[in-house]
């Protein structure tokens, strides 16, 4: 239970990794540092501690000693999970290992959160100085404000009067405690400090990443998740004390119940933006589920701050792990239907889970006090942040293509990529409006497929496709930049021409276009040509719309269609009011 330390250019999301990858490595550093041995008391023994347990709460200093010095103490060992909680008290009895020299050192107890440290140290004038330090009392007036409870002392040489501590808590768990010299303890502080500013540091730059992508992709999820990295952030502050020593050190009643109430808060957050994320598949049974999650955690953070942790503690734990997995469950669920995104956000949330699995067993007395008890969460959402970005990425983009392509089926034929029927008829009547300022500009030619059905019915309706996806190319290629090439509704293709146009322009735009479709082609079956019959007109443009105008376009198409010469190209001329 007590130990003795020596004294000794690429993608965003890449760059965001790398980034996360070092504070990683920062955080994993500081509890290397943190965890080695930090005192060595050379030349003498180890330390002896005894503790001793009081289920009333009630005894007195005095009460305890006499109880030690009656033999009722119990070697201390740091797996014992002890009978803490329901206003029950342990007294411990330590006797320090003696300096060769007066030695400024630190005792402390690495676990945020525990309620009350009481420290008995024989004063050197007689009788007892006495210490205080954990939530039910404000952070700013512990013995020495820090992430967690420490006490620092003098240990003085040949000391034989023990040491004595009282720990109260509102559950029951194990205690680890650690001896410092003051140095040692400094700069382990230090450490940890930096490594924990890094991640809050981390924690503000994604959620600005998150604002920036939400404004960027117009996709409200990043709103969410941003809400999600402050939750978790908050929590990770709250559990590792950091909350406590500089947000709220004067607050003692919120530094005891935030370590409970924001990441409760933050589980039921996680069910909205995982609803947030899987509510597209469809599934309203799952979609209230989630939000009764929600709704549940909600009104545990309302029992929390109403009736205290010592009401709620337990129910919490057992709720969270049973969450915790039913979120896997529907991220699972979410993968096997869109891996490229589920399967990011699947990992991160796993992460973030298997990190927060420690504190849980901790709190249900299942695991002793350690490092993954300790630091799983903080590791775990270190983690989580870029696996989930990379998914949210990838989900934003993916959502971004299928509005394009939603707004381009507005504007555009699925089958030739051409501009549709709504597009063109808007382009005709501005080009009528201009002809009425300017009647030298503006040409209409529609071409129509000539042997389509017979296409159709010998090599089937994909070759027939095949053959309208062959004519588009072939108008297109005659389509300066400033014209338009659209698909009517009956199938027929228009070409607009912009500009001054005269009779021979549309002429050869038209016998260019017939004889593109005489050639062959890969798209068609082989031998098969196209047979394309083209229908023009030039300036000046009759009067009328767009509808009077390719209803006569179409006419005069259907016309050429029966003549007995087989002529494939008609012009017509509407000054002269013929067709040639």
């Amino acid at each position: 239970m007590f130990l003795f330390s020596d004294l000794s250019g690429r993608p965003a999301w890449r760059r965001l990794l790398r980034l996360v990858a070092l504070a990683w490595l920062a955080v994993v550093t500081a509890a290397g540092a943190e965890t080695e041995p930090s005192m060595a008391w050379r030349g003498h023994g180890g330390m002896a501690a005894q503790w001793w347990a009081d289920a009333s709460g009630q005894a007195t200093f005095d009460a305890a000693r006499r109880a030690f010095e009656a033999g009722q103490g119990r070697p201390a060992d740091e797996t014992q999970i002890l009978p803490l909680g329901h206003g029950a008290a342990v007294w411990y009895r330590v006797q320090l290992p003696p300096a060769s020299v007066p030695t400024r050192a630190v005792l402390a107890l690495p676990y945020a959160g525990v309620d009350l440290v009481e420290l008995f140290r024989p004063h050197p004038a007689g009788g007892w100085e006495v210490r205080r330090a954990g939530d039910s009392l404000p952070v700013a007036e512990w013995a020495l404000p820090y992430l967690h409870p420490a006490f620092p002392m003098t240990v003085r040489p040949q000391e034989s009067r023990p040491t004595y501590l009282r720990v109260q808590h509102s559950h029951p768990v194990s205690l680890q405690w650690e001896l410092w010299d003051a140095s040692g303890f400094n700069e382990s502080s230090k450490l940890w400090h930096l490594a924990l500013g890094a991640g809050t540091g981390l924690i503000v730059l994604v959620i600005l990443l998150n604002l920036v992508h939400a404004v960027a992709w117009r996709d409200p999820i990043h709103l969410y998740y941003a809400v999600h990295v402050v939750l978790v952030g908050l929590s990770v502050m709250s559990l590792t004390g950091v909350a406590g020593e500089y947000l709220w050190p004067h607050w003692p009643w919120w530094n005891d119940i935030a370590s409970l109430v924001v990441p409760m808060a933050a589980l039921g957050w996680m069910g909205v933006l995982v609803r947030e994320l899987v509510a597209e598949r469809g599934k309203p049974l799952l979609s209230r589920l989630l939000l009764a999650h929600a709704a549940i955690s909600l009104l545990i953070v309302a029992a929390f701050l109403v009736w205290g942790r010592h009401f709620m503690f337990r129910p919490f734990n057992v709720y969270a792990l049973f969450t915790l997995a039913f979120i896997l469950g529907v991220l699972a669920w979410y993968t096997l239907r869109r891996p490229a995104v589920g399967g990011w956000v699947l990992a991160g949330f796993a992460m973030l889970v298997a990190g927060s699995l420690f504190p849980l067993l901790r709190n249900l007395g299942l695991l002793p006090v350690g490092f993954a008890t300790q630091y799983g969460p903080q590791i775990g959402g270190v983690l989580e942040i870029p696996l989930v970005l990379v998914g949210l990425y990838f989900r934003s983009r993916e959502r971004r293509d299928n509005q394009l392509r939603a707004q381009a089926l507005a504007h555009t034929d699925p089958l030739t990529g051409l501009a549709n029927h709504r597009v063109l008829h808007e382009r005709v009547e501005l080009l009528l409006r201009r002809a009425r300022r300017d009647p030298t500009v503006g040409g209409v030619l529609r071409v129509h497929v000539a042997n389509y059905s017979t296409i159709r019915n010998e090599y089937g309706r994909e070759a027939a496709e095949a053959a309208l996806v062959r004519a588009a190319e072939c108008v297109a290629t005659e389509a300066a930049e400033s014209d338009l090439v659209a698909r009517e509704q009956g199938g027929d293709l228009v070409l607009v021409l912009h500009g001054r146009v005269e009779r021979a322009q549309v002429s050869e735009a038209g016998r260019n276009i017939i004889a593109r479709g005489l050639k062959f082609s890969g798209r068609l079956p082989p031998g098969v040509t196209l047979s394309l019959r083209v229908v023009g007109i030039h300036a000046p443009l009759p009067a009328g719309t767009a509808a009077t105008l390719l209803a006569t376009l179409a006419q005069a198409s259907d016309q050429l269609g029966r003549d007995l010469l087989r002529r494939s190209l008609l012009v017509i001329d509407p000054a002269a009011g013929r067709q040639r």
